[in-house]
């Protein structure tokens, strides 16, 4: 599927604002704050990524024209997308998890003919085995879970997504023990005592009061505008447009921070009927997984800095430095290195991109990111015209333990503007 540029709102007093903006601009912080409620961010929490606010200041100053199009090529629940709708800009977010994009979708689709769900009769079918949600749940609360799954299918698009959006939030607020010091890893139960059980009437009780909050944030949280928001399921490194079909890049990649968010949402994806203990398909193809693909080879495209990144992982000390670490820092470049092609070849002449990186340590060795991408899209012809750096008080090398052994520097946050030449 490919996309061209069409006409936007006409949203002209914007960009007049816009333009006055670029005088006298204060230096805003991407960080999303610890309670955010702009732009239904707290509806369901997507690790990293920036805030709602900071999106829709930058997209204003960056935005040139009402048709312009603007992508996110790692949309995660869709903070770009909905910035870019609620000041009446054409937003295209990609994201190859499906967790991302059904959460995306509801936050785009905000009231828009949503209703909630009726509850599914109660049966006496035999329970299912196998069901991924069983890793959590005892079989009789998943059974119930996934007979709302089951009710929820060929209702109405927006109310199926605030039906499951619901199931995500009730089953994620069921299995909080499960979690732990790290946000980002999530434990299964050990035995049949350490399941979670709740009464299919109580888990129904859960489940449609949940959707009644949904719904009134939804109504008290319509965007601004009708611009045209496209939500693909897909890789960075293989975008799905045209060639120079794009305007403006907002976007923040995954961090070389060995983040598996395929097992950060691997209760969300079991709703949806996805066991990624069993089928690693989608677990592996994700950017900054931990698993290492087969495939996986190291690229000759590139630059100084990643080559030299590569070279200090591969010669630590360290146990494995040389064998699965190198792989899994390769893997990662071979990733984000094709993704940048793929924004080159979209993006037209003129173009800008908006770049949140963080830096990170592997052991004491200093990952600069923000460094390395800036070194990736100037060799494609990008000039930079801005550089933020912001510092980060808490990150996953804090929580790491045995990380902590290692000397440390201060990890920055960096914001990267380049414009295409």
């Amino acid at each position: 599927m490919a996309y061209d540029r069409t006409e936007g709102d006409g949203q002209h007093e914007m960009f007049a604002l816009g333009t006055l903006a670029r005088t006298s601009r204060p230096k805003l912080s991407p960080k999303r704050p610890r309670v955010e409620v702009e732009g239904l961010a707290d509806v369901f929490p997507y690790y990293a990524g920036f805030s709602f606010e900071w999106a829709k200041d930058h997209l204003r100053h960056a935005a040139t024209s009402e048709t312009d199009v603007i992508l996110d090529p790692w949309n995660g629940s869709g903070t770009t997308t909905l910035a870019a709708q609620d000041i009446g800009i054409r937003s295209i977010g990609l994201d190859l998890n499906p967790i991302a994009n059904v959460v995306a979708r509801l936050r785009s689709n905000a009231a828009e003919g949503v209703a909630i769900s009726a509850v599914p009769a109660r049966t006496t079918s035999r329970k299912r085995s196998g069901d991924p949600l069983m890793s959590w749940l005892t079989p009789r609360a998943a059974n119930r879970v996934r007979s709302w799954v089951h009710s929820l299918d060929g209702l109405a698009y927006s109310t199926s997504t605030l039906g499951v959006v619901s199931l995500f939030r009730v089953v994620r607020q069921l299995t909080r023990k499960f979690e732990g010091s790290n946000p980002t890893w999530v434990r299964r139960a050990g035995n049949y005592d350490e399941l979670v059980d709740i009464s299919p009437r109580d888990l129904d009780d859960l489940i449609i009061s949940d959707q009644y909050m949904l719904m009134e944030r939804l109504k008290n949280s319509r965007v601004q505008s009708n611009a045209a928001v496209s939500l693909l399921t897909g890789s960075s490194a293989r975008l799905p447009l045209q060639d120079d079909s794009v305007d403006l890049v907002l976007t923040s990649p995954p961090y070389l921070t060995r983040i598996d968010y395929a097992v950060s949402y691997s209760r969300e994806l079991a709703v949806l009927g996805v066991d990624i203990s069993v089928d690693r398909r989608l677990r592996s193809s994700l950017m900054g997984t931990t698993l290492i693909r087969p495939s996986a080879t190291e690229s000759t495209l590139y630059g100084d800095l990643a080559n030299d990144l590569v070279r200090q992982v591969s010669e630590h000390k360290s146990k494995a430095s040389s064998g699965y670490y190198r792989k899994q820092v390769v893997q990662y470049l071979d990733d984000l290195v094709g993704s940048l092609s793929e924004i080159d070849r979209v993006c037209r002449k003129e173009s800008t991109l908006i770049l949140v990186v963080q830096d990170s340590y592997y052991k004491d060795v200093a990952v600069r990111l923000a460094d390395i991408c800036e070194d990736e899209v100037r060799s494609r012809g990008w000039s930079i015209s801005g550089r933020e750096e912001f510092e980060v008080s808490r990150s996953l090398t804090t929580v790491n333990k045995a990380a902590q052994a290692y000397v440390k520097g201060k990890v920055s946050e960096t914001v990267l503007t380049l414009r295409k030449e």
